[in-house]
């Protein structure tokens, strides 16, 4: 076995009412006056004020920021970072999708450094010191951010996406209550929970991967398959949504070990120019760089490893006799069906024509994922022609 690092340093509090515990980890904390980080969708729908009622009820003070934008970015987390001192905060509680808690751990990040330009921090292990007491709350089963040690922030300057890692950024403890995400959409359910699955199947072929980083991808696969379909028809079944929840949370955690790869870069690169969502992104992207990989002869048997765990039933079909690159391509297969199912029901864009974006913006999305920090962990090299093969079969 070849030597391997893992780590999860995050409290998991899941479950029925786990919210209601929240008063109790600022405490163990030593958290007196949080700024509670949000943005003003989940305020319109009353999620936020789920956990603000907790908070009253136990007499906390804290202050509230609910001006996240979609796609996080470098203005906002420095305006967090200066109104946090402003206000006389000690923590943090971040109850949000990926955009939100990303940029808690920006601004965090700066605070920790005395202030310091979060810009200034983007790379690998260039933060060393601790973030203040950070608890994450999510209310998508998606990026699993509650868990990973990644951050990627938009510089709308320069329209890219910049990653930041450091197991500095991890929240020191993440909430998962099923009653958050009890109000999300099919197509917005469907989505985040594509990404969670991408992250999974990224982690398990990765090239950092390892047996830990396995467990948990091949454990979140079972549980966002099984539960993602019942979620989309059902929002309100808490037993879904607290699966797909928790799978979600598992896929962060294998990723954040073994990292991700190719429909990341792309991902990225979309994100960061055409300002496409990223759960539409990875959802999108992620049947067509299975077939890339395959194409090129990577990871040739990982992805049929996993078709028992993402479709049982066609795993079954084909039996145990079924030859290696015979289950590769059903699981390819299964994933542009998931995809369709998406789109057939809910309507989910699965081109990105359909996403306004112009078929003259291609290669210098091509150019920018090329040099993606995530292209570094796909076993085959990612060339200019491969990136723009990919986008032209999305597109």
């Amino acid at each position: 076995m070849k030597a391997f690092e893992f780590c999860c340093p995050t409290k998991i509090i899941a479950g029925a009412h786990a919210l209601d515990k929240l008063p109790g980890e600022l405490a163990d904390r030593g958290v007196a006056h949080p700024l509670v980080m949000t943005d003003a969708g989940l305020v319109k729908l009353g999620v936020a004020a789920k956990l603000t009622d907790v908070l009253d009820a136990a007499g906390v003070a804290y202050d509230v920021f609910d001006q996240v934008p979609p796609d996080s970015s470098m203005d906002v987390v420095n305006e967090v970072a200066r109104l946090y001192a402003a206000r006389g905060c000690d923590g943090f509680v971040a109850i949000g999708g990926g955009s939100v808690i990303d940029t808690t751990k920006g601004a965090a990040a700066s605070l920790a450094c005395e202030g310091v330009d979060f810009a200034t921090l983007q790379g690998s292990e260039i933060l060393h010191a601790d973030l203040p007491p950070f608890i994450a709350v999510p209310t998508t089963a998606g990026t699993g951010s509650e868990v990973t040690l990644v951050a990627v922030v938009a510089d709308t300057q320069k329209h890219a996406k910049l990653s930041f890692t450091s197991y500095k950024l991890v929240p020191h403890a993440a909430i998962l209550d099923p009653a958050l995400t009890a109000s999300l959409p099919p197509k917005l359910t469907a989505t985040t929970g594509m990404d969670a699955l991408t992250h999974a199947i990224e982690a398990y072929t990765s090239i950092q991967k390892n047996p830990v980083s396995d467990a948990f991808a091949v454990k979140a696969i079972e549980l966002i398959a099984a539960n993602l379909p019942v979620a989309c028809r059902d929002g309100a079944n808490v037993d879904a949504r607290a699966s797909l929840a928790l799978g979600s949370l598992m896929a962060g955690a294998a990723f954040s070990n073994a990292m991700v790869g190719i429909v990341h870069a792309l991902g990225h690169s979309l994100g960061g120019l055409c300002h496409i969502p990223h759960g539409q992104a990875m959802m999108m992207l992620l049947p067509h760089c299975v077939r890339f990989n395959l194409y090129h002869g990577v990871h040739a048997g990982l992805y049929g490893e996993l078709l028992p765990h993402l479709a049982p039933a066609r795993a079954a079909e084909l039996g145990p006799g079924a030859m290696p690159a015979e289950r590769d391509l059903a699981f390819c297969d299964e994933l542009f069906a998931m995809n369709e199912q998406c789109h057939e029901q809910y309507g989910v864009p699965l081109k990105l024509s359909e996403l306004g974006v112009a078929h003259d913006q291609l290669p210098a999305v091509a150019k920018q994922a090329r040099y993606d920090g995530a292209a570094l962990y796909n076993e085959a090299e990612i060339t200019l022609d491969d990136a723009l093969e990919i986008l032209e079969a999305t597109y």
